[in-house]
């Protein structure tokens, strides 16, 4: 059988999302997970990009034919934490070991039905009677603006990165939705992207002389002769896949993947990084860029 793609969640602005609200009176909200995308297919447990989930264990576990038709993000330990990404990105694309995981299902593509249809009949799935890795992503009911802003607020404070939007009587679509469609609409403050690593820059130790400023605060001066290399990364010299603008990313980093980056730099030029700037008021290149992790080509589409 021929492999269908998965429904990829669509841009929208507050306007855009108003109209819908507008349109069809309710819609259902549930946390923004940022895991790899996975879906059952014929048995088997495929990518974002219809290749088969690499980590053995996991597929053990994820290919059965009894699952066939579930749509969800594997996630590696808390969804909720800061490098979450990374950590789920290092064990689901490692072959080997038997990982932490938990298959949040929040779809299904095999049903014919509006998302309220397809909702039922996951909410019908006794998952820990299939299996405890398995777990059905609950959604909310929202009416207006000013609840998504609520709900989304809450979502931020527990850790989530947005909020996932959809029509009730939205169908699957097998590409990526659109504002207009509703099917399937993310709101977030900050946007993923990805780029294309062109180089490095050491971490520098500023050994200048501290002096207390106008403001009264402590400040050093940023003569080179006084730096000293830390032999680790300090940042990422990349090139936006979509805009083709070059920028450094300097944070999202804890010391152990600032050496492991830096031990393997030479090897490294030209692969993808996932990244997260914030999307409100960029002009040129990325607003506050946040490393998130390495980009597999398999959880790429």
């Amino acid at each position: 059988m021929k492999h269908v793609k998965p429904m990829l969640a669509g841009k929208a602005t507050d306007e855009q999302i108003s109209k819908l609200f507008d349109k069809v009176k309710e819609m259902y909200a549930s946390p923004k997970l940022d895991g790899i995308r996975c879906m059952i297919q014929d048995g088997v447990a495929l990518s974002r990009s219809l290749k088969p989930i690499r980590n053995e264990f996991i597929q053990s576990i994820l290919s059965n034919p009894m699952f066939d038709g579930l749509d969800g993000e594997i996630i590696s330990g808390d969804p909720t934490a800061d490098d979450v990404y990374r950590i789920t990105t290092g064990n689901v694309m490692r072959s080997t070991g038997k990982p932490d995981f938990t298959f949040w299902v929040f779809d299904s593509f095999l049903h014919p039905y509006p998302y309220m249809g397809r909702q039922h009949e996951l909410y019908h799935i006794d998952p820990t009677g299939i299996h405890p890795n398995i777990k059905i992503l609950k959604t909310v009911s929202i009416f207006n603006m000013e609840e998504l802003q609520a709900y989304e607020k809450y979502c931020l404070e527990l850790g989530y990165e947005g909020v996932i939007l959809r029509d009730p009587n939205g169908m699957y679509k097998h590409g990526r939705s659109t504002a207009k469609e509703g099917g399937l609409i993310k709101v977030k403050r900050f946007e993923d992207s990805e780029a294309t690593i062109l180089g490095m820059e050491e971490q520098m130790k500023n050994n200048n002389e501290k002096k207390v400023n106008e403001l009264g605060r402590g400040q050093r001066s940023s003569h080179k002769e006084n730096k000293i290399p830390k032999g680790t990364l300090g940042a990422l010299v990349c090139k936006d896949k979509t805009t083709g603008i070059q920028f450094n990313i300097g944070s999202g980093f804890d010391d152990a993947t600032r050496d492991q980056l830096w031990k393997y730099k030479d090897g490294l030029i030209g692969q993808a990084v996932k990244y997260k700037s914030f999307k409100i008021g960029v002009k040129d290149a990325p607003r506050h860029p946040v490393y998130l992790g390495m980009r597999d080509d398999s959880d790429m589409s």
